[in-house]
């Protein structure tokens, strides 16, 4: 249904317990290495939701033209201890030579999809940008604590239009800012970033059981009770999950979604999502 929706119904939640109350979004498949400098980022984020009403998001200084991550482009710098700035503008994930470009420019960040903002403030971007969806959001506010509160969100759950936050509200939001943060940053959310976590194993990346010949650029993740051979293979995923074994190719590690949504079409398959 996208974040926004998931956002959306927390925020009327807070509400009905806090009228102040502010927020956090924080990916469950994100690697962060910088404790101190994290809490630090989250507190100075805070305090601009709070201060300023503002749609806080951290953005991390790119290493690489990476295709499979949005971009925040950096616009005036704003006060706080941790480079702060307006939000120029978000782009959603580039092609290779856009992404190139955004590297050599160095006014990107890519966008790791945290945000902090007001309950209040959320729902009244929502009031602008997203109507039918903040119309759904008062009937279950109004229902929450009540008895019938599941049966309602059951049934606006069923008539919303789901939409991610980031084209939902921040793309057109003017009350964006953006958090250049201090501490190490990795999404592991698909085999592709879990792959740098890897041990490398002659230009391959390895996992558990694998033994490899004359293979390349290959990430393998193997399990204890079985032994994964790969020979003369090259730019290859395959994921042994004891019941289902994925082989894929590195290209099209973006495109793991749209294979979960086909399998779920066969009842018989349904088993191994």
């Amino acid at each position: 249904m996208g974040t926004a929706t998931c956002i959306g119904l927390s925020a009327v939640k807070l509400l009905k317990k806090d009228k102040d109350a502010i927020m956090m979004v924080l990916p469950s498949d994100h690697y962060i290495e910088g404790e101190k400098a994290f809490q630090e980022t989250l507190k100075q984020a805070v305090e601009i939701a709070d201060r300023k009403r503002g749609l806080v998001t951290i953005g991390v200084a790119p290493t690489r033209p990476e295709t499979g991550y949005g971009y925040i482009e950096m616009g005036e710098r704003s006060q706080g201890n941790i480079a702060t700035y307006k939000v120029a503008r978000f782009t959603e994930k580039p092609n290779i030579e856009v992404a190139k470009d955004f590297l050599l420019k160095g006014s990107y960040l890519w966008n790791s999809g945290m945000f902090i903002f007001r309950a209040d403030v959320i729902i009244r971007e929502f009031d602008k940008y997203l109507p039918k969806m903040y119309k759904s959001l008062m009937e279950i506010y109004k229902s929450l604590d009540n008895p019938e509160e599941n049966e309602v969100i059951e049934q606006q759950y069923n008539v919303i239009d789901g939409i991610s936050i980031d084209f939902g509200i921040m793309q057109k939001t003017r009350k964006a800012f953006v958090i250049k943060c201090d501490f190490i940053w990795d999404d592991i959310g698909s085999f592709s970033a879990l792959s740098r976590f890897l041990t490398q194993y002659g230009g391959n990346f390895v996992w558990d059981n694998v033994f490899l010949d004359q293979s390349e650029n290959c990430s393998v993740f193997g399990n204890k009770d079985n032994l994964v051979i790969g020979f003369g293979i090259k730019d290859l995923v395959i994921v042994n999950a004891k019941d289902v074994i994925l082989i894929m190719d590195k290209t099209k590690d973006q495109e793991i979604k749209h294979l979960i949504n086909e399998l779920s079409e066969y009842a018989e398959y349904k088993k191994y999502i």
